[in-house]
């Protein structure tokens, strides 16, 4: 909506400037001088590129989106792995670390370093990726559980019950 708005402003204003001059009374002149096949040419041009800003705008911040998403991705598990290789070097702060690591990672491919904005998402999906990994775990851990106990009372019942040997009944 607000771009809209804006482009419909300065569609109007690009619109109202030839009478605008036309009104002021200015001399032929100085309408002769910029109305010239160069002035036109840059005029369009101004317009035609503040257009494309504002249309693809959407799509640029689309697909740093979806970058910083999969650096993130990325990153969290570069760091597990690093603090999974030196157990003795505990990284204080996994979000902090992921941070450098993904900002060399889009200084790498071209890309600006991270807004402040972008490093509180980043650091909220290093959030997420965490908790989906223990979550992981709690459910990994009580489905072993669940099975180790299947197991001790299948030995429990077959230990307490004596078998009689087919055929002697």
């Amino acid at each position: 909506m607000k771009k809209r708005l804006t482009l419909a402003a300065c569609l109007a204003v690009v619109l109202a400037a030839p009478v605008a001059l036309a009104s002021t009374g200015a001399n032929s002149s100085t309408l002769d001088a910029l109305f010239t096949p160069t002035a036109i040419g840059i005029a369009l041009g101004a317009v035609t590129g503040a257009v494309g800003l504002f249309a693809g705008g959407t799509w640029l911040t689309e697909r740093r989106k979806r970058r910083i998403a999969l650096g993130a991705y990325h990153a969290f598990h570069v760091v597990e792995d690093i603090a999974a290789e030196d157990p003795e070097e505990n990284l204080v702060d996994k979000a902090a670390k992921g941070l450098e690591v993904i900002d060399t990672w889009m200084k790498t491919n071209g890309w600006r370093p991270l807004k402040p904005g972008e490093q509180a998402l980043v650091k909220l999906q290093f959030s997420a990726l965490h908790g989906e990994q223990k979550a992981g775990e709690k459910v990994q851990q009580q489905a072993l559980s669940v099975a180790l106990g299947a197991v001790a009372a299948k030995a429990a019942v077959e230990g307490a019950v004596p078998t009689m040997p087919r055929g002697q009944q």
